[in-house]
């Protein structure tokens, strides 16, 4: 029901996910006021969706802010391939010799710029995993703090403290992740197969998280090794230990084992209600459509941007989607509307994002406004959206030739 005459932002001609037709949508104060079938209310803003799809805005929920636009910094011929783990193992040494010269404000421009990246995706939030080790001590985190802050207007920024060194194998490295949480970071990071003790490492991890109640995301069997497989201690520790949510990225070496031992660990996955972020480009894509078809969450994100483990990439999880549904063979009406949910409102809901579960009357107006008409073709045609809201104010709108606006928040 329309309750003002004159709002903040009208859009017209927009579709909706599992609506019929076209509707106006009305927002002020920052939130969705109303959505009907035509309205004369006027807005301070005007916006002409062109019978294209609005939706919440996108999330990212696994990136490296930190590390982001420093490929530029690695010398010719030190990176491998990184679908193996030798390359990968490549890429960690190169990430320390230019983690030596980072600091905050370095840190903070470069996430601001990957932000800017990101929002002109349509992403409205986002997750980064931001090192916390000897070698960089706790710059990358002061840095993405500072960012977050500049782009508050701008991105949603939740921030995962990552001992990308070890917990066990770097002297400090512990005393340095509780000195992070304490700082502002939102959800402790780990990697067991960093550590020559990874079920230690596993514990350390949880210990952390219920001794300031926060969620565990950990980097799990990044590796196209069998042997390479902690993800059932992972699953074991999540039903046992008492934090608010559990997410697993990566899990590669699922993909290499038995498929006895697989249907089992993605069961169990379900059964726990662990979260999983799919991270396609580097070394194997875990066994996505298994995944799906147990009703696991799922989600898909960029990981590394620009950096020693992969030089390129724009910041867009519909982009990492769109890569894994190549991979995976999925590409059915219901494959590509179970994607394009993974990146709005189901990532949305796991990662604790309650602004963009949906577009509804009352909601904070975080949305995108794809030239697309529905969620299928929105993952199909990798398009930039037209407008990006920020809690109803236009953040990022694309020019006639393609190139796209932002407000300064820098």
């Amino acid at each position: 029901m329309e309750t003002h005459s004159y709002v903040d932002v009208a859009i017209r001609n927009a579709r909706l996910a599992d609506t019929e037709g076209i509707v106006d949508i009305l927002i002020h104060d920052g939130r969705i006021a109303s959505i009907v079938k035509s309205t004369k209310t006027k807005g301070s803003v005007e916006i002409d969706a062109h019978e294209g799809l609005v939706t919440s805005g996108l999330v990212e929920p696994h990136i490296h802010l930190d590390k982001a636009l420093t490929a530029d910094r690695v010398p010719a011929g030190s990176i491998g391939d990184l679908r193996t783990r030798r390359g990968l193992e490549m890429a960690i040494r190169a990430t320390r010799d230019i983690k030596r010269t980072f600091t905050v404000e370095d840190v903070r421009e470069r996430a601001i710029r990957a932000a800017l990246m990101a929002s002109r995706a349509g992403t409205t939030a986002l997750r980064t995993h931001v090192d916390v080790d000897p070698i960089v001590g706790l710059a990358g985190i002061r840095g993405v703090l500072e960012a977050r802050e500049v782009c508050a207007g701008l991105i949603d920024i939740q921030i995962v403290a990552f001992p990308q060194e070890g917990l066990f194998c770097s002297v400090g490295a512990v005393d340095l992740m509780r000195e992070a949480i304490k700082l502002g970071a939102d959800a402790v990071g780990g990697a067991p197969a960093l550590d020559d003790r990874p079920q230690d490492h596993v514990r350390a991890v949880f210990d952390l998280a219920a001794e300031f109640g926060l969620p565990v995301d950990m980097h799990v069997d990044e590796s196209d090794r069998r042997e390479d497989f902690t993800l059932p201690f992972v699953i074991e520790a999540a039903r046992e230990r008492r934090v608010p949510n559990v997410t697993v990225a990566h899990i590669s070496s699922l993909s290499v084992q038995t498929d006895d031992v697989a249907r089992s660990t993605i069961a169990a996955l379900a059964d726990a209600d662990v979260y999983v972020v799919v991270n396609p480009i580097i070394v194997k894509i875990t066994r996505l459509s298994e995944l799906l078809d147990a009703g696991v969450s799922v989600m898909f994100g960029s990981d590394n941007l620009r950096d020693p483990f992969y030089p390129l990439g724009a910041a867009n999880p519909l982009g990492s989607a769109i890569f894994a549904c190549q991979i995976a063979a999925l590409g059915t009406p219901q494959d590509l509307r179970r994607v394009f949910d993974a990146v709005t409102i189901n990532a949305a809901r796991m990662l604790g994002f309650p602004s963009l579960l949906g577009v509804v009357e009352g909601a904070v107006a975080d949305l995108a406004v794809f030239p697309s008409a529905t969620p299928e073709e929105v993952v199909l045609d990798q398009q930039s959206p037209l407008f990006v809201l920020k809690g109803g104010r236009v953040v990022a709108m694309r020019l006639a030739a393609g190139s796209t606006s932002f407000r300064d928040y820098s």
